[in-house]
């Protein structure tokens, strides 16, 4: 079995607050453009429960959390993984999971100008630098007949 198979997505629910706010204290602000300042775990615990995103899952690796990924209304992804999950491939496999999902013409990644990180994910998963802010970039993945 290849690690293809070992990635699983599970739809957010309040019960994934307290890992994933575990992961929000991981955030580099400095590179992140989404959080700037930890909420209140009280405030997290509204964010949840107010259905943010069309889509919201925790990614999965043999029933091991290990980070999310979210899918909003106007096409945009974001993702987070643990520290010591990160650089094995699992946003990328998350990524086709969400695309078959969610069929979408078009995808957006928002990146901080300083997230090279995530900068270079984004060009793995084939999307195109579509417009330069003074704050951030975005990306864009066009879907074609492959997908």
């Amino acid at each position: 079995m290849g690690i293809k198979n070992l990635v699983k997505l599970k739809e957010v629910t309040e019960e994934n607050a307290d890992f994933l706010y575990e992961m929000l204290k991981e955030r580099d602000s400095t590179i992140n453009v989404t959080h700037k300042e930890l909420p209140s775990f009280n405030k997290h615990l509204e964010f949840i429960k107010s259905n943010p995103y069309d889509a919201w899952y925790i990614i999965e690796i043999e029933s091991k959390q290990v980070g999310h990924i979210w899918l909003d209304n106007v096409d945009r992804i974001g993702w987070f993984t643990k520290k010591e999950f990160k650089g094995f491939g699992f946003v990328i496999l998350a990524f086709e999971e969400l695309k078959r999902l969610h069929k979408r013409k078009k995808y957006l990644g928002k990146v901080n100008t300083n997230n090279f990180e995530s900068q270079n994910l984004l060009t793995k998963l084939k999307f195109v630098l579509k417009n330069t802010y003074p704050d951030y970039l975005l990306y864009e993945y066009v879907v074609d007949d492959a997908d």
